[in-house]
């Protein structure tokens, strides 16, 4: 018997007043979820189980100590093993050969099975082309536009699914190649709070960013044109996106399904663009194509076979918007002047207290992560307050981390696959 997943709301009316609405889901926890997608690639195989959750709590819930496996109508058998909570690899790689069919197996800890249906390879269909161009939008928003050919589809093939990777250089604006490097943290010894400068030799001025598309894209034979599909957009970002700042990069997966599997992700679709929860028709149990073989448990998912082709394509900001002016780096990058010691600050002699109840706004600011070196405070300028005491001195000119430091955004271990 299945489990539906519904929603019961509270509406309570006092005095003409709507009171805080109240939902929660009931029937959903514990259906487990099953994310497995059998590629022709040749690697190490995934596969993701968990246990459903309400959408009122936030941690995932990862099945822990399945056996799962693959198994091929030739006769192979796939075995997978946990490498992390809740992620399941195969032993050995390998990858799904064309016209032949493959049938999950995933059994719990409690000694209930579950059974894919068997599932046949489809035909891949070719990238013939994947390109950038300048383009307006509908709504009058300019940028790039990720533009997709496809070879003809005489085989047949016509339910495409399509995933990308973005990867992007950032360059940190305020970069110093000094950082600070804190001498002295006791405000009552004989240095006081000192805080100096020295050489930056951290790698952190260039770094790469990374993001993964977590969108449905589909395309199917309605928007084919002679078993062709042409100028199709994959992508589109924005020409105030950071990420095209510099260099940026894109690797668009085109996903051949079967006409079942792309079924299901249409319904998938339907669902995750439905806003409004309270509509007339209700998300109920989306039905995969995975079946528990010796219980009556629900299961959510589906066992997905799938032959893949991708393209990467590199370009830079200059190649569309020359001489025109750079997106805003995302973190802003106001120059401050922090404080070295706390407000009202008071030392009872060397050795002695600080009758101060605050830390060092400098100090405490670099140990949080919060400052990067940017410059001296000219002397000058220096705030010396409390009758000539040292509270309120700031001897340096700060900025946010991550304008001085690439890695708060990216990491700075260069792509294996980047060309300059």
């Amino acid at each position: 018997m299945k489990k539906i997943i519904y929603i019961i709301s509270f509406f309570a009316f006092l005095q003409g007043c709507v009171e805080p609405f109240v939902a929660e889901t009931r029937g959903f926890e514990g259906i487990l979820v099953v994310d497995a997608k059998l590629t022709d690639e040749l690697k190490l195989q995934q596969i993701k189980l968990s246990r459903a959750r309400p959408f009122e709590v936030d941690s995932v819930v990862s099945e822990r100590n399945a056996l799962v496996k693959i198994t091929s109508n030739s006769g192979n058998s796939y075995a997978f093993q946990e490498v992390e909570s809740g992620l399941y690899e195969s032993l050995d790689v390998f990858g799904a050969s064309q016209g032949e069919s493959y049938q999950m197996e995933v059994v719990t800890v409690d000694g209930s099975t579950f059974l894919s249906e068997e599932v046949t390879t489809p035909n891949p269909s070719e990238i013939q082309e994947l390109r950038a161009e300048r383009m307006i939008k509908g709504d009058g928003d300019e940028g790039v536009g990720i533009m997709l050919n496809t070879q003809s589809l005489a085989n047949g093939n016509t339910f495409l699914r399509y995933e990308y990777e973005e990867d992007y250089k950032i360059i940190a604006p305020d970069w110093s190649p000094f950082e600070f490097d804190i001498i002295s943290d006791d405000p009552c010894s004989v240095l006081g709070l000192l805080v100096e400068t020295t050489q930056n030799l951290n790698n952190n001025r260039v770094c790469y960013g990374h993001i993964a598309s977590t969108d449905i894209i589909l395309a199917d034979s309605e928007q084919l044109t002679e078993n062709d599909l042409s100028d199709y957009r994959v992508r589109f970002i924005d020409k105030n996106n950071y990420i095209l700042t510099h260099r940026y990069s894109i690797l668009v997966k085109q996903i051949s399904l079967d006409q079942a599997a792309y079924a299901y992700y249409e319904n998938l679709e339907s669902f995750s663009n439905n806003e409004d929860v309270f509509t007339s028709v209700q998300p109920g149990f989306l039905e995969g194509n995975i079946s528990a073989n010796n219980s009556d448990d629900s299961v959510i998912g589906y066992f997905e076979v799938s032959s893949i082709r991708s393209e990467r394509l590199f370009f830079d900001y200059d190649d569309f918007f020359a001489n025109e002016a750079l997106p805003e780096y995302p973190s802003g990058c106001a120059t401050t002047a922090p404080a070295l010691y706390p407000p009202g600050f008071h030392c009872q002699g060397i050795g002695g207290i600080s009758d101060g109840t605050q830390g060092s706004p400098l100090i405490d600011g670099i140990r949080a992560g919060l400052y990067v070196y940017h410059d001296d405070f000219p002397i000058t300028d220096q705030r010396i307050v409390d009758n000539g005491g040292l509270a309120g001195l700031a001897p340096f000119l700060v900025k946010p981390k991550a304008c001085g430091d690439c890695t708060e955004l990216g990491s700075n271990v260069v792509p294996d696959f980047w060309i300059e």
